[in-house]
This record gives structure tokens, C-alpha cells and sequence, in this order.
């Protein structure tokens, strides 16, 4: 993968990321780098079901992990069962799924749920399948964002974490930039100067600001993992 030169971007912490998110609600936002997006990612969805909040998921990379909201609950001593009742999954394996599950079925489920928290895991994973034409998928996508916005307008916050891939044909890494484009924020978990995983906040190409000390290493990984 590839990230974007350090000096464009503003380094924060997990905590931080995590109140952001939660409150006011209202919002799009992507997630994407490391692998420990999906950890930090439930760590967000845990600390909201912990205030009694149910939260929907959309899988489409397979990286729901039950075990880490499990452990979240038990360390808290909160009945795991219960805890676990307030996070709703569902799964898509093909772009077409991915459409249906967010555009079609997401916006209705979060109102009977009453909800106001969804993320999505991998949403551009199966665009990449070529079974599918470059225009049709971008198509869906135009759709699937336009499907976020009008839940953002409904009060609703969305999370999006997204694994970049430098995928060929290389038109295709088009959907990725499509996607941070029709984002309120964008969040960077990669490598600092030391190579250590470091959180950071992106705020477009022409942004000038300079980072703050990041956190250590061991502080960040410890506060992603639950």
C-alpha cells in the first residue's frame, strides 16, 4: 500500500478518534491503512454498544471479529451475551451485495434498530473483482456514496474501513480516490519515521500544517488492540 507523505498529515491519537466519532453524530468517515483499522474499528463499535448504543456492520473483507468484542465485554465485566446482542452483522461478497446490503437494506435497519452508529469493512474489496466492468462499479459506487450522505443528513454516523490496494488494471485504484473524495474525514493508521504504527488525521493534498508529536509506538498499539 502507499501512503501519503507525513508532513501532510496531523498525527492524533486512537481516544481521540474514537470521542470524535461517537459524537455529534452526523457524519461519513474513512478509515483506511494498516491492518489494525478492523481492531481500532471495533474498538470504536465497542466503546459505543457500552453506552447501550446498537450498531450495524457491513462486512465485505471478512475482518468482523466476534472474539475482540467478546474480550471488550469480559474485561469490563459486562455479560458478554447482552453486549454482543447490541452489534448486528451483515456480509457481502460481490459488489452487487455490498449495493444491496448499504443501499438497500442499511438505511431501513439502522431505523428499527433505532441506531444512529454503521460501519462498513471493505467496502471497495469486491469492486475490485474485474466480473464486474469499470464503469458498472463505479456507477455502484456513485450510488452506495450518495446512500451515505442521505443517512448522514438522517443523523447518522457512518465509519468506513478500507484496506488501499494498488490493484490491476490500475484504473480501478480510481474508486479509492472517489471514495476519500466523498468523505467528511479521512483517518491514515500507518508507519511514523521510526516504523512504528502511528494514527494520523489527512486533511487533503494541499494541506500545510505541520504534525505534533505522534504517539509511541506501544502506546498506539496497545490503545487499537481491545
Amino acid at each position: 500500500m502507499t501512503f501519503s507523505p507525513e508532513a501532510e498529515h496531523l498525527p492524533i491519537s486512537s481516544q481521540s478518534l474514537v470521542r470524535s466519532f461517537v459524537a455529534p453524530p452526523g457524519k461519513v468517515c474513512l478509515l483506511y491503512g494498516d491492518r489494525l483499522i478492523f481492531q481500532l474499528s471495533l474498538k470504536m463499535a465497542a466503546h459505543a454498544m457500552a453506552q447501550g448504543t446498537p450498531i450495524a456492520v457491513v462486512d465485505g473483507c471478512n475482518q468482523f471479529n466476534v472474539h475482540l468484542l467478546s474480550r471488550f465485554a469480559r474485561e469490563r465485566r459486562l455479560d458478554p451475551e447482552e453486549f454482543l446482542c447490541r452489534i448486528f452483522i451483515s456480509r457481502g461478497f460481490t459488489c452487487y451485495q455490498m449495493e444491496q446490503a448499504v443501499s438497500a437494506r442499511l438505511p431501513l435497519f439502522l431505523q428499527s434498530i433505532g441506531s444512529n452508529i454503521a460501519m462498513i469493512f471493505g467496502l471497495l474489496d469486491t469492486f475490485y473483482d474485474e466480473q464486474a466492468s469499470f464503469r458498472e462499479v463505479q456507477q455502484i459506487l456513485r450510488r452506495v456514496l450518495g446512500t451515505l450522505q442521505e443517512v448522514k443528513a438522517s443523523g447518522v454516523s457512518v465509519l468506513l474501513a478500507c484496506t488501499e490496494w494498488n490493484v490491476l488494471p490500475k484504473e480501478r485504484n480510481q474508486l479509492f480516490t472517489t471514495l476519500k473524495v466523498g468523505m467528511d474525514t479521512v483517518y491514515r493508521l500507518g508507519m511514523d519515521r521510526n516504523h512504528a504504527p502511528a494514527l494520523f488525521l489527512e486533511s487533503g493534498a494541499m494541506n500545510t500544517r505541520r504534525p505534533r508529536p505522534v504517539e509511541t509506538a506501544n502506546r498506539l498499539v496497545r490503545k487499537t488492540i481491545i
